[in-house]
């Protein structure tokens, strides 16, 4: 009888001692159990980590997560995940979903296991196949060109304006934003186009422009100015034309143009050789020479005192409009 007592209380206390081996077990990833009595059976369990994670960036820096179930069962015990970047776990969550921030922009490797708990005993699986995620929390350095160029200095016609960003190491451009005079912000996908039309006041019209990379990190307005002239000078006066100072020159003086918007730049000479002037066009004109906001131009290498020439000027303003001709000078010879 005593016998009998002494060897079912060593039974249970090997009984006990496999069931706490099984509960506070951490990092296998199977679990199996064994009695010694016939009449019961334990199971074995294989912990499978997911598949594997796919990781998207997200605005300021975040990082999302998501990966598939895993294919353990539950059978009563609690699932979770573990989330690791870089080989460091970073999170726990029972959901399929995490979103990581990291301290700082760049690229990092998250893995995810499998864990199997009941009470205070945990089972972990191995790690999931890893995948590669983006930190971007840097916004978008924006530019815009008129023109294909710069948008400094008058145009004197309808402006194509281009709207970029360069978004660097990021995860590349989303947007772009252009308001021209306060009219209204609009928003397409970068690099945007628009035209800018109309002839603006000194100023110019005022552009405003911003955008934001592909997960909304948004960069801060910016304003220019494009400043459209179309209107032309007035023309130069009293062309007149004397021998220069040496051999084969002659020099050519007129009174000045105005602009009122743009300015005067400076002017245009043309001169042909001939005894009797033509109309006052650049086909008739094939020679030229463009100065500044001056009131008079030596043109040299003619032939001396025995040719004649005719001249004209127009005036150019800062946009490149150009004022209808001048009187005709000539015909007279160089010196």
């Amino acid at each position: 009888m005593n016998k009998d007592r002494i060897f079912a209380a060593a039974f249970v206390v090997l009984v006990s001692t496999a069931i706490i081996g099984f509960s506070a077990g951490n990092t296998g990833a199977t679990f199996t159990g064994a009695s010694t009595n016939p009449n019961q059976a334990w199971g074995t369990s294989n912990v499978v980590a997911p598949t594997s994670v796919t990781p998207s960036s997200a605005i300021a820096g975040a990082v999302n997560l998501t990966w598939p179930a895993t294919t353990t069962p539950p059978n009563g015990h609690t699932v979770t995940y573990l989330v690791f970047r870089n080989g460091v776990q970073v999170g726990s969550t029972a959901a399929l979903t995490y979103s990581d921030t990291p301290g700082s922009d760049g690229t990092y490797s998250y893995t995810v296991q499998t864990k199997i708990a009941q009470g205070a005993g945990f089972f972990t699986s191995a790690s999931s196949s890893a995948g590669s995620g983006l930190s971007d929390r840097t916004a978008p350095t924006m530019s815009v060109t008129c023109n294909g160029g710069s948008c400094a200095g008058w145009f004197n016609g309808n402006v194509t304006v281009v709207a970029s960003g360069n978004d660097g190491t990021g995860v590349g451009m989303g947007t772009a934003t252009t308001n021209v005079d306060a009219a209204g912000a609009i928003t397409s996908a970068a690099p945007r186009t628009i035209t800018v039309s109309g002839q603006s006041s000194a100023a110019g019209h005022t552009l405003a422009y911003s955008g934001a990379d592909a997960v909304g990190n948004a960069s801060g307005t910016t304003n220019t100015n494009v400043k459209i002239d179309l209107t032309a000078p007035t023309a130069a006066s009293g062309e007149t034309q004397v021998k220069g100072a040496s051999a084969g020159q002659l020099l050519v003086s007129w009174t000045a143009g105005t602009d009122a918007l743009s300015g005067v730049a400076g002017y245009v000479v043309y001169w042909v050789q001939t005894n009797a002037c033509p109309a006052a066009t650049p086909a008739n004109y094939p020679n030229s020479a463009t100065v500044g906001a001056v009131t008079s131009y030596t043109i040299s290498g003619l032939s001396s005192n025995s040719l004649n020439y005719c001249t004209y000027v127009a005036t150019k303003d800062n946009a490149g409009n150009l004022a209808a001709a001048s009187n005709v000078g000539g015909p007279s010879k160089a010196k």
